[in-house]
């Protein structure tokens, strides 16, 4: 699969719910193959997401930043509560939070997926 195809059929697996006969398909076993193996369409499948959530990506230091601290949970309204948050913004940049109850974190430099200075 090329970076065209990739894109052309962005939407249709990313429409949820999906049927079965679509997430069972070769097609998409080829796309989410694809997602996996290919930073530049995993970067802009990324991207999407962040500005489907209303972000702009222009105000973080990357796309894996803005995708992993603005995660929009239904269940948690704490970042600390919420395991899907991975990154949260703190007044110093951003940090992986600590899971001990509290409001604890570690301060990252660097983005842990592609190494970008934050």
């Amino acid at each position: 699969m090329n970076h065209d195809s990739f894109r052309a059929l962005h939407s249709k697996f990313t429409t949820y719910p999906l049927a079965r006969e679509i997430w069972e398909s070769d097609e998409h076993d080829e796309w989410f193959e694809h997602l996996d193996a290919c930073v530049e369409c995993s970067d802009w499948h990324s991207l999407k997401q962040v500005e489907s959530r209303g972000i702009d990506v222009a105000d973080f230091p990357c796309v894996h930043v803005a995708l992993h601290s603005t995660v929009q949970c239904d269940v948690h309204t704490d970042a600390w509560e919420c395991a899907d948050m991975t990154l949260v913004r703190t007044e110093d940049g951003f940090a992986i939070p600590v899971r001990d109850g509290g409001s604890s974190y570690i301060q990252i430099d660097y983005c842990p997926w592609c190494g970008v200075k934050i």
